[in-house]
């Protein structure tokens, strides 16, 4: 399978999923909000968000569509806004909403004998307990499907605009599309028994793969094969 981290307006995409089409393809969020300082144009956000919204209806059956705090803060004032497009907000924003049933806050694959667990920040257990009032409980393994269809209700945009003090919130943890790498990295494992995550988020050179989360944000796709490698394409 092929894993496309944050976008933000680049082009990186296009290339790696060339030739892949009949393979699944798994976007992690946030398409809009280009980095200036890289020489992407603000409205190329916009554009990348129209160009994946089409990819996805050209082949449905394989492409996943996951969405960031970028995303979702066009679509929600409960969710905080960080390097804001105000001047496509409206476009953006009818762009996501139109095409809401695309997209979806969770994935699930399995590959090999491993549940692998896809988000755009990474699912930490304190943010479903913390939450539990709004969630209710939820009954391990069906994690995915719960938080997704809470979504698709509307029911969880409070939750999810959740952030944790490493990212100049004031909670102990964040979101699953605002949870920061520190907040993986400072707590014992396993931190979701039996999955292994995948997202994206926090901006790094190179990818952090461990034995139980691969953080993948560094501007490049990757594959993950049967034998559990990840590659950068």
């Amino acid at each position: 399978m092929l894993i496309i981290p944050d976008i933000h307006g680049r082009t990186f995409w296009k290339d790696a999923v060339e030739g892949r089409e009949t393979e699944k393809i798994i976007f992690l969020g946030d398409y809009t909000d280009p980095y200036t300082y890289e020489g992407v144009d603000i409205w190329e956000g916009l554009q990348s968000l129209r160009e994946v919204i089409a990819f996805k209806k050209s082949y449905s059956d394989n492409v996943v569509l996951l969405l960031g705090n970028h995303d979702l803060s066009y679509i929600s004032n409960r969710l905080p806004r960080c390097r804001h497009d105000y001047e496509n907000h409206d476009e953006i924003k009818s762009l996501i909403k139109e095409n809401i049933s695309l997209f979806d806050i969770l994935h699930e694959e399995r590959v090999g004998n491993r549940r692998v667990l896809f988000s755009h920040a990474g699912i930490l257990p304190d943010w479903l307990k913390k939450n539990e009032m709004i969630f209710g409980k939820i009954k391990h393994g069906e994690e995915v499907k719960h938080v997704n269809r809470m979504f698709h209700d509307g029911n969880i945009y409070g939750p999810l605009g959740d952030v944790s003090m490493y990212r100049g919130g004031r909670l102990a943890t964040g979101s699953c599309v605002w949870a920061d790498i520190d907040e993986f990295i400072n707590i014992m494992p396993e931190h979701l028994p039996g999955y292994f995550q995948v997202f994206g988020h926090s901006q790094m050179p190179e990818p952090m793969i461990t034995d139980w989360f691969a953080c993948l944000d560094c501007h490049t796709a990757f594959t993950l094969d049967d034998n559990f490698q990840f590659t950068q394409r």
